[in-house]
């Protein structure tokens, strides 16, 4: 890869500036990761799982039409919602991006709060095999509590750090497991392809869950503010949307609800505040559990103190690398 050298256990040495920025929904990583780019002249990756979708703009947060002319961003508006993604997917994606940033010399910070994509640019992804369709196919036929039960049962390891809720992954990890017999953790501590970015530096914004909540439900009034009715009502006209990836981001099915008359606006909120500070409580313990995240206590509230813009300033201009 152009503008890369052998790093350690199999990494990548970056020859140009970049960190991870990372942190729960609503805590402020955008905002902060442009200041820095403005600063630095550095590029913004997109580490989410939900902005890869196109259509879905204002319910992901992702960035303006404005703020990405300010901006270069990258790794948002891939595919479309009915699409198939993976994380397989966006690590190849993300190397096509890292390339480019390194042969251009350019710094970068990668933004965002889904940690299973900064475990597989970090960590590296498993050999597991894809899921078969027939056995993803009767899977489906359960429940997600169902699905959560037997994972539980039968690879504890991978479910202490799992979010539970998440289907997709719940499916996929019991697929993996009935098609070979081995748990994804197993797969995961001796089948992995190390990650291009396994040295990077990885801040994260840590918020008080409290304080987050206000900031939260804020956001999510600003939100409707901004026109994500419409926004939702636009995809819901698309044939395939119903059931489709993109459409299980969370408040996406709120909001249909209230465009269908099933709701009204004070409901949909708070269903959309509870289910997003469930996510980040779960997202906080995630990022915890990375070997030596760089963790930066804020009041999301507020901007990020100078002494803690120029700390992360000095470790991009550093390079980055841990």
């Amino acid at each position: 890869m152009a503008g890369q050298r052998g790093g350690r256990d199999g990494g990548l040495e970056l020859d140009s500036g970049v960190i991870f920025l990372l942190g729960p929904t609503a805590a402020g990583k955008s905002r902060l990761a442009m200041t820095l780019a403005e600063k630095t002249g550095a590029e913004i990756c997109s580490v989410d799982a939900f902005q890869i979708y196109r259509g879905l703009d204002i319910g992901t947060g992702k960035a303006t039409k404005e703020d990405q002319v300010r901006v270069p961003h990258h790794l948002i508006d891939l595919v479309e919602p009915e699409g198939q993604f993976t994380v397989a997917n966006y690590v190849r994606e993300a190397e096509k991006v890292l390339q480019n940033l390194q042969k251009r010399k350019a710094s970068s910070i990668w933004v965002g709060g889904t940690g299973l994509y900064h475990r597989a640019l970090t960590k590296g992804l498993s050999r597991a095999p894809g899921t078969e369709e027939a056995v993803a196919g009767k899977l489906e036929k359960r429940t997600t509590e169902e699905l959560a039960k037997e994972v539980r049962e039968v690879d504890p390891v991978w479910a202490a750090t799992a979010d539970l809720k998440n289907r997709r992954r719940l499916i996929r990890a019991l697929a993996v497991w009935r098609q070979t017999g081995k748990t994804m953790s197993t797969w995961h501590a001796h089948e992995t392809v190390k990650g291009p970015m396994a040295d990077v530096e990885a801040w994260c914004l840590f918020p008080n869950l409290d304080v987050l909540i206000h900031v939260i439900r804020d956001r999510v009034k600003g939100m409707f503010d901004s026109g994500w009715v419409e926004e939702v009502r636009e995809l819901m006209s698309r044939p395939a949307w119903a059931g489709c990836p993109g459409s299980r981001a969370i408040g996406y099915a709120e909001v249909a609800e209230l465009v269908q008359g099933r709701s009204d606006r004070e409901e949909t909120c708070d269903k959309i505040v509870s289910a997003t500070r469930a996510y980040a409580k779960r997202q906080l313990t995630w990022f915890r559990g990375i070997p030596k995240v760089r963790a930066i206590e804020i009041d999301p509230r507020e901007p990020l103190p100078k002494a803690g813009v120029e700390m992360l300033l000095r470790s991009l201009r550093a390079g980055g690398i841990s």
